[in-house]
């Protein structure tokens, strides 16, 4: 059984924006932000010790349909969720959340199959024809992320609160045991109308004064999914390159 909610309830969706880093210099980026920003105060909130955990089948039937399901891990609480990932290009809009309940450790999907499955059912408007029960069955581990790093809270002089990590993710490919690491950064905003001013403005000064921050329209599964995909060997690309050039040769 899911253990319950002992999360902080948000009275409105929250929006997660995702930057790749181009220049990592995580003190200069902050000392632009606090100039900036004017009237916003910039506060140290937590280390990061976090550990995302995605499942799948062995065909990858979940992540390849655009859906994740993750188990979140930190010390103060750890959960299960869904994600939807749309094929939409917009960065603001590509994500549907589902939070499925709080859980142990060393739980998995396939011990609570039903509800997930129900879960999936809702997320997708019951658009699956196929067993859902018996796939969630058969979910392990997919992709593990490790996430390290800074968290901090913006706080305008209206009272809005945001949330900036510039973050170190770990990945590992749980069943090939291929790895990889980056440095990230992301914003995490609360979408309540009242507050649309500020939260345009924190964009604006991201976009026009950090161009060492990136916008990228990758969840961090995708970014995670790249660090541990497997790379074409050089040697074969290169003989590609040859056999297109001797072609090419011939045809003229």
């Amino acid at each position: 059984m899911f253990l319950g909610d002992k999360g902080k309830p948000t009275k409105y969706p929250t929006l997660r924006l995702n930057y790749d880093i181009v220049i990592d210099n995580e003190k200069f980026t902050l000392k632009k932000l606090t100039h900036r920003l004017g009237f916003y105060t910039i506060l140290f909130q937590e280390k990061i010790k976090e550990t995302e955990i995605i499942y799948d089948t062995d065909k990858l039937l979940l992540t390849g349909a655009g859906l994740i399901i993750r188990k979140k891990m930190s010390p103060k609480r750890t959960y299960f969720s869904l994600v939807r990932l749309s094929s939409m290009n917009n960065i603001r809009n590509r994500e549907k959340k589902s939070f499925l309940g709080e859980c142990e450790p060393n739980d998995q999907p396939s011990d609570f199959p039903v509800q997930i499955a129900d879960a999936i059912n809702n997320v997708f408007n019951n658009l699956f024809t196929v067993n859902l029960v018996d796939i969630v069955k058969h979910c392990m581990p997919y992709i593990r992320i490790d996430i390290g790093g800074n968290r901090y809270k913006i706080i305008s002089g209206t009272g809005y609160e945001a949330e900036l990590s510039f973050e170190n993710l770990k990945a590992k490919d749980v069943r090939s045991g291929r790895k990889g690491k980056t440095r990230a950064f992301s914003l995490k905003m609360e979408l309540d109308p009242n507050y649309e001013k500020e939260r345009q403005q924190i964009l604006d000064v991201i976009e026009r004064w950090c161009k060492e921050l990136v916008p990228t329209d990758r969840h961090r599964f995708e970014i995670a999914e790249v660090l541990v995909r497997p790379r074409e060997p050089k040697a074969k690309s290169d003989s590609k390159k040859k056999i297109k050039h001797q072609n090419r040769g011939e045809q003229n």
